[in-house]
């Protein structure tokens, strides 16, 4: 590979499960332009401009033999349809699945509509163009529309139509908390494969967020400590808000960060788990 390699690693994958039954071991190398799976006896190249679909997942019944993770990369290079299978365990994979979404999203072309709603409420805000880049827990739009969408507050996405510049646009629909409440932001890509990617990136982080979460036991007193921590900022006067005396916060403080919850560096801020926590509970609190 002639380019710069921004990851490179070893591990067990399939280069081609069409013609491979079992995996192998050897090299994952990464740059801008492609991924290249080199073995000892063979190299595959994965244009990076064929990939169309990436999933972080537990491994399929069929390769639960193998592997316990897998990072399944489907792409397109000389007409065929193909699909490489990565062992997906560990932090330097997960790095590399945020390497390889940047890789294929970073920089593209966007048409916002941030925010589309307040709440319930639809707003006025006309489709704005800008550039569109994520990293392992925020989709960042750039430009004339600018915004960052936090992955771990997002509460719902779909699909839907909408009208863009004389004509009907599918586009991606993300309901996610803001500074001050929840709002939709609509995004709308040139390319129906990158909008499909964009899709899976948000579906995956936001899968993992919810996973962690499952295993986190959390009473209504701590939920409305995250809530008011959220709505209050990392300067508020806590025990105030909450009512509780000083040595009552505390305990609340040092169970949230020992949950990974909540973090103490110069203020009271919440994790992405605990961002996640509240995007899940605040609706339940404000009844």
């Amino acid at each position: 590979m002639s380019e710069s390699a921004i990851a490179d690693f070893v591990t067990s994958f399939i280069p081609d499960t069409a013609t491979h039954a079992e995996p192998v071991r050897g090299r994952v190398v990464m740059s801008k332009r492609r991924i290249v799976l080199a073995a000892e006896s063979e190299q595959v190249t994965i244009p990076l401009g064929g990939v169309f679909d990436v999933q972080h997942e537990t491994a399929p019944g069929d390769l639960a033999a193998f592997f316990d993770d897998t990072v399944t990369i489907a792409y397109e290079r000389d007409g065929d349809r193909r699909v490489a299978v990565v062992e997906g365990a560990g932090d330097t994979v997960e790095r590399f699945v945020i390497l390889v979404f940047k890789g294929l999203l970073n920089g593209s072309k966007v048409y916002a509509k941030h925010p589309a709603r307040r709440g319930g409420r639809v707003t006025d805000q006309p489709f704005e163009s800008g550039g569109l880049f994520v990293s392992p827990g925020t989709v960042e739009l750039r430009g004339d529309v600018a915004a960052e969408l936090d992955v771990s507050t997002v509460t719902h996405f779909e699909r839907v139509e909408r009208e863009l510049r004389g004509s009907t646009r599918s586009m991606l629909s993300v309901r996610h908390m803001g500074d001050t409440g929840p709002v939709t932001t609509e995004l709308a890509l040139d390319s129906g494969r990158k909008m499909n990617l964009l899709g899976r990136f948000i579906r995956l982080r936001y899968t993992q967020l919810k996973q962690e979460l499952a295993d986190v036991e959390l009473t209504s007193d701590e939920i409305e400590a995250l809530v008011a921590i959220y709505s209050s900022g990392p300067d508020a006067n806590l025990a105030t808000v909450l009512g509780v005396d000083a040595s009552r916060l505390t305990m609340f403080l040092n169970d949230l960060i020992d949950k990974d919850l909540v973090r103490d560096d110069d203020g009271t801020y919440l994790t992405s788990m605990g961002r996640a926590a509240v995007s899940e509970h605040i609706e339940d609190v404000n009844m």
